[in-house]
């Protein structure tokens, strides 16, 4: 230790290494992580492919409870895979982008939802849940999540039904 800074303090010249911990190399980042207001557009314009899964849900609404505890089981199980990031949305928190969200992804968000958006386009494609009583079971969701980092489910599945707008104009 050496005196010499302002008013004679010491300082410490040894250098430390900070522990290297998750998420601390780059490129790493949390499998499931809250959309912010003070850091939406860098979490919305970190995605895989072109493509964010989304999660909505309402924290204090108790389906939206139980579906966040869903993704939460379903994040911790799949921690080490470096191609899963959820995004979740508690809508609550944006409360001026609802409709703007229901009209754009064709969603109802008085209920959980979760879906694959294509961030150049944002289209998008969503878990169809059977019941809306039924929240899916974690095994379900990681099934669903598996089909979509496979491919199987994508967002241009259902652009057949989009290109009818287009030419009945004329």
């Amino acid at each position: 230790m050496e005196l010499g800074g302002a008013a004679g303090v010491p300082q410490n010249t040894t250098q430390e290494s900070l522990p290297s911990g998750p998420c601390s190399e780059p490129g790493l980042r949390s499998t499931l992580r809250k959309l912010q207001p003070d850091s939406m557009y860098e979490t919305w314009e970190d995605d895989l492919d072109g493509i964010h899964i989304v999660a909505f849900a309402e924290e204090d609404d108790p389906d939206g409870y139980e579906f966040l505890e869903i993704l939460k089981e379903v994040a911790r199980d799949n921690t080490d895979n470096p191609d899963l990031s959820i995004i979740w949305v508690d809508p609550e928190d944006f409360p001026l982008l609802i409709p703007y969200w229901e009209k754009t992804f064709g969603i109802d968000l008085s209920q959980p939802q979760i879906g694959v958006v294509n961030v150049t386009d944002a289209d998008s494609i969503w878990m169809e849940m059977d019941d809306e009583e039924d929240l899916p079971s974690v095994d379900e969701l990681e099934d669903w999540i598996e089909d979509v980092l496979e491919g199987e489910i994508n967002t241009e599945d259902d652009d057949d039904d989009d290109d009818d707008d287009d030419d009945d104009d004329d």
